[in-house]
């Protein structure tokens, strides 16, 4: 009995968490890119401001790309590759990394083929260059 209130207890802990961790993504997100903008422009040279801002937004899309992989794994792995695919769900990967371990697995469905074709016309080999050594 001792376990399964642990478990419970442990599950409304955890839906508690990602409640809280949306509100505040929802209503600090655009504030809180504003603010890092701003203070990234105006407290270097002009060209240097550029710099950190597009920097900035790389890790934010980034940041953004891991939380659909992790949110999304299971849409995508019924939808973007084959049953025997490198699945998705990992936060520390990109959804266009799983895509390019999969693609060198031949393991896409058509929809994640036609996924990865569409991600190639924005960059060449784009999921393939997504692929981090670190990564799994």
């Amino acid at each position: 009995m001792k376990k399964v209130i642990k478990i419970i207890t442990s599950l409304l802990l955890n839906i508690l968490l990602v409640v809280i961790a949306v509100y505040l993504l929802k209503y600090l997100l655009l504030p809180a890119i504003v603010v890092t903008l701003i203070i990234s422009f105006f407290n270097r040279k002009v060209g240097n401001g550029f710099m950190n801002i597009s920097q900035y937004l790389r890790e934010v899309a980034i940041s953004i790309d891991q939380l659909g992989n992790v949110i999304c794994s299971d849409l995508f792995d019924l939808t973007l590759i084959k049953k025997s695919g490198y699945r998705f769900g990992n936060p520390d990967e990109t959804i266009s990394g799983v895509l390019g371990k999969n693609q060198k697995l031949n393991k896409l469905s058509f929809v994640g083929k036609c996924l990865n074709g569409l991600l190639s016309l924005i960059e060449k080999d784009h999921s393939i260059k997504a692929i981090e050594e670190d990564e799994n």
